[in-house]
């Protein structure tokens, strides 16, 4: 059984201020790495929100120092917070960014059924893969991809937009001569049990392929509202289930065949081969011809959770 990792509670206090322009709001998250607080920016005239991530201790190579690198790397790319800086207070280092609105987990369950209708999950499917179709591309591997590490944004703008977060566990995609190359394995699961890839429950190097089928497992957990493997807890147990997948019931007969189509061609990818992310999105975009569905209406909630938002 996965056991989640405890909590770290941060010596830090509500209105403290962080450097010369930074004053702390409200706690928005926690989790083993630390905390994230929205702040205040106040600078000359300029006032506005942003998000401080902090991580205690002032080690050189951290979560956070990943997480630096990759935002870094994904500058002025859609779906992705904008990077501003960073910083040292007290014990802890810290990432100042772009601040973002709920999370899927948030947005799902704000009213009953607590699911997404067959138009949300497509829109979402297609951000989701054009995301990480923006992080491999810059030579990263998400490596814990779930509903947690999606938000949409917190601008009236923005909130039909879906961006991808933490990237503590993100590692890069070895190439030599212009071709990525499989490491040994490295003996450790990675990731999140319920959306953890069948590679990553065999401790496998996990590569592009692994992202796009966690990807494919939240596609199917907020259209139909559960997973098969919801509520099994032996990790071998979970795996059986993932295995026999393909040939389930709920994904030959309940939904679209093209999750089927989507479901094989993900499964047939290898760590070295690059996806085709398009031939994914083409197969989503199949169904939403099929269904009459308009991929460019806004989102049911787009209205709803704008409103009153300045940007």
């Amino acid at each position: 059984m996965d056991v989640p990792p405890p909590v770290v509670t941060v010596d830090l206090s509500i209105g403290e201020r962080i450097g010369q322009h930074y004053i702390l709001l409200s706690q928005i998250g926690a989790g083993s790495f630390g905390a994230i607080f929205s702040v205040k920016y106040e600078c000359d005239n300029v006032k506005k929100k942003l998000a401080l991530k902090f991580e205690e201790g002032i080690r050189q190579f951290t979560f956070l120092h990943n997480e630096i690198v990759v935002l870094k790397s994904l500058a002025g790319i859609k779906h992705f917070a904008k990077y501003y800086q960073q910083g040292v207070h007290k014990n802890y280092r810290y990432i100042v960014m772009e601040l973002l609105g709920p999370s899927l987990i948030e947005v799902v369950n704000r009213q009953k059924p607590y699911k997404f209708t067959l138009s949300q999950t497509l829109k979402f499917g297609i951000q989701g893969i054009e995301s990480l179709a923006s992080i491999h591309a810059k030579g990263f591997v998400h490596r814990d991809v779930k509903p947690g590490n999606f938000v949409i944004g917190n601008t009236v703008e923005t909130s039909g937009i879906f961006y991808l977060i933490d990237f503590g566990l993100c590692k890069r995609l070895q190439v030599k001569n212009g071709v990525v190359i499989k490491p040994p394995q490295n003996g450790n699961f990675r990731g999140t049990m319920r959306y953890a890839s069948i590679q990553a429950h065999k401790k496998e190097e996990l590569g592009r392929n692994d992202d796009l089928m966690s990807l494919f497992y939240i596609m199917i957990e907020f259209y139909v509202g559960k997973l098969p493997w919801l509520d099994v807890f032996d990790r071998d147990e979970v795996l059986r289930l993932k295995e026999n997948f393909r040939s389930s019931h709920l994904l030959i007969n309940r939904l679209p065949k093209q999750f089927l189509e989507i479901e094989r061609y993900i499964t047939d990818l290898n760590y070295i081969d690059e996806p085709d992310y398009e031939k994914i999105k083409q197969m989503i975009r199949q169904i939403a011809n099929q269904k009459k569905i308009d991929l460019d209406q806004n989102l049911e909630w787009e209205n709803e959770l704008g409103n009153g938002r300045k940007t």
